[in-house]
């Protein structure tokens, strides 16, 4: 058994002298270093951005459900625009926006439901 641990510690000896051997080993290792940092930031940073759609779209799928409930909007798809993390904007296509009350009633639910100004939200009647 203590043959086996000597063996063991001659072997990590001479990979540590194998090592210190390279030249420029701590430029290789910093290196090394970085790129694995990279990849770590890169991958966390995609997962925030899937994560940032993700819950867009389920506040676009919400808006819509809620907006086809109005009378007489029909089928209802919704886009919501956001910049650093306010909305800016908010597109609502429904069957029923031709008809102005309707168009109006969307318009203030839209508003309503998302807590922006009517200025930011435009409806829109579904091409036929």
């Amino acid at each position: 058994m203590s043959e086996g641990i000597e063996k063991v510690k001659g072997d990590v000896k001479s990979a540590f002298e194998k090592i210190k051997g390279i030249k420029n080993i701590k430029i290789i290792a910093l290196i090394f270093i970085i790129a694995i940092a990279l990849i770590i930031y890169s991958s966390v940073a995609a997962d925030k951005e899937s994560e940032k759609q993700s819950f867009q779209n389920d506040d676009e799928t919400r808006l819509a459900s809620i907006l086809s409930s109005v009378e007489g909007a029909g089928e209802v798809e919704t886009m919501i625009t956001k910049s650093s993390g306010q909305i800016v904007g908010v597109l609502v296509i429904a069957d029923g926006a031709n008809n102005p009350i309707v168009r109006l009633r969307l318009l203030s639910a839209t508003a309503s439901a998302l807590g922006v100004d009517s200025d930011t939200v435009s409806v829109m009647s579904r091409k036929n």
